[in-house]
């Protein structure tokens, strides 16, 4: 009876490696077309990512022939500043340039002849993007220009000594839909593909042991070393 137990054992294993299940057949987990992810919602052009002012951010604000109304200012909790002669100003959501158009208007308005308003970012608080597992030093990050994968991790001290760089996740939310991307940080130094732009919210991981949790149910997946691997979490 065992032998037969053996047998058969055996030949289910046989013909499952001639019958492997197509990629995704995970429900909850899809390959997403394309080989990149796409960007979040509100960026600019072409994925240029546009920094906008958020609560707790440190801005400066300068007129300029007014040296007297230079202001080293936070945003609040309601992303909300107070300037002189300009009052309270809404400056979350905006960008550096669009909160100096207001704080013009505001001074104009307040009889200030000709205000020319420099307005620029001290420390940036509000856009972090979180780097997580086999890295020196795992924590929130902001995210202030273009920033990239490899610029990421390098801001985290880079990958610790048991890192396994084949493995790096990036997730994102666009537009409601979960995507995560899968990377091989030595393949971007090799120049096989492109270092990807990364940007608030997003979550990297560097873990060998979360890339195979997730992808454990995919079948056929292969070329990651030249092609990075784009999923759709459903």
């Amino acid at each position: 009876m065992m032998r037969k137990l053996g047998i058969a054992a055996a030949f289910f294993a046989v013909s499952g490696c001639f019958n492997p299940p197509s990629v995704a057949t995970a429900p909850s987990v899809q390959r997403a077309p394309g080989d990149e992810m796409p960007p979040p919602d509100g960026v600019g052009p072409g994925g240029r990512y546009v920094y906008r002012l958020g609560a707790l951010d440190t801005i400066s604000v300068e007129v300029d022939g007014l040296p007297d109304m230079r202001r080293e200012v936070v945003i609040d909790g309601q992303g909300i500043i107070a300037y002189p002669l300009a009052g309270s100003v809404t400056a979350e959501g905006l960008t550096t340039t669009q909160l100096a158009g207001v704080l013009e208007e505001r001074l104009r308005a307040a009889h200030v002849r000709d205000p020319r308003v420099s307005v620029n970012i001290v420390t940036p608080t509000s856009n972090l993007l979180t780097v997580d597992g086999q890295v020196s030093k795992p924590g929130l990050f902001p995210v202030y220009r273009d920033m990239t994968l490899m610029q990421a991790v390098a801001q985290a001290g880079g990958e610790n000594d048991v890192a396994r760089v084949s493995s790096v996740l990036v997730f994102r939310e666009v537009s409601g839909q979960q995507y995560v991307g899968v990377y091989n940080l030595k393949a971007i130094r090799y120049g096989n593909y492109a270092d990807p732009r990364v940007y608030p919210a997003d979550k990297i991981v560097v873990s060998e042991n979360e890339t195979r949790r997730l992808l454990q149910s995919l079948q056929g997946v292969t070329g990651i070393i030249t092609t990075p691997l784009v999923l759709l979490l459903r």
